[in-house]
């Protein structure tokens, strides 16, 4: 009889003790409840369940890409023709950034060669042009960004320019070059900036009056 009471205390105890390490009272088991393993996730709220091969949602945490301005300059314009333009354009479309300017038009082609750190390169070059029989040239002694240059000459076209320049090439000057020279016309430019979305309805929807525009891309923003 006192065998089997002690037999059915070990058992009892050993029940306990297997309920207290399934519970975790005794230390880390082998596999959590579900109250551990939720608090374990992290931002449980945000995980997607998606199809296979779908991607998911883009998150809303993530900021939006910004969207890339454009810009479009019609140029050739006479003063009242530009005016219309630039009228219809806003009246198209309130957001689009819309500006004027005088048309820079070349008026001359000047041949020189540039300038030199100081006077005595400067006529140490003009010696050897001289050995080399050119003579119509002056060294640029005036203050501003072409002091110490030589000109060769100034011409009203870009071809009388480039035959003076191969005639130089010629008889071995090699340092010439060509700088064109710009005033404001009596035309104008039409900018417009904008996505691109934007500028493609609003030019397509131009008058045919403006379809022999030329359109090119704006020039750089100044810093």
């Amino acid at each position: 009889m006192q065998v089997l009471r002690t037999f059915f205390f070990l058992l009892v105890l050993g029940n306990l003790l297997l309920f207290a390490w399934g519970q975790g009272y005794l230390g880390a088991t082998g596999s959590v409840g579900e109250g551990e393993r939720l608090s374990a996730q992290l931002a449980p709220d945000k995980l997607q369940v998606v199809a296979r091969n779908a991607p998911p949602d883009k998150s809303p945490d993530k900021p939006a890409e910004p969207v890339r301005a454009a810009c479009r300059a019609l140029a050739g314009l006479v003063p009242e023709a530009a005016d219309k333009l630039v009228e219809l354009l806003k009246t198209g479309d309130a957001q689009l950034k819309v500006s004027q300017r005088p048309l820079e038009e070349p008026i001359s082609w000047w041949v020189h060669i540039p300038p030199s750190p100081n006077s005595a390169q400067a006529d140490k070059k003009a010696a050897e042009l001289s050995r080399l029989g050119i003579k119509d040239f002056y060294v640029v002694r005036e203050s501003g960004p072409n002091r110490y240059a030589i000109s060769l000459g100034l011409y009203k076209s870009e071809e009388s320019a480039k035959a003076y320049l191969n005639a130089l090439a010629r008889k071995n000057v090699k340092s010439a070059r060509i700088q064109v020279r710009e005033a404001a016309g009596d035309k104008s430019v039409v900018e417009v900036r904008g996505t691109a979305e934007q500028l493609a309805r609003a030019l397509a929807s131009l008058p045919t009056e403006f379809a022999d525009t030329t359109r090119a891309d704006c020039a750089p923003a100044a810093p």
